[in-house]
C-alpha cells in the first residue's frame, strides 16, 4: 500500500528562485560593519524598558 500511495502522489510545486526581498544583499567592511553594530547597540538602547 504504501510502493502504491506514493506512485499515487502528485509531484509538489517548485517555486522559482526569487531575488532578494529588499533587492540587494548589504556587504560590510570592518568599519562599516562596527558602525551598523554602534547603530544598533544605540537603537537597543532606546527601546529597553525603562524598569529594566
Amino acid at each position: 500500500m504504501s510502493a502504491e500511495h506514493e506512485r499515487a502522489k502528485e509531484p509538489l510545486p517548485v517555486r522559482p528562485p526569487r531575488p532578494h526581498p529588499q533587492g540587494f544583499v548589504l556587504a560590510l567592511d570592518e568599519e562599516g560593519h562596527a558602525e551598523l553594530s554602534r547603530k544598533v547597540a544605540e537603537a537597543n538602547r532606546r527601546s529597553e524598558h525603562p524598569t529594566r
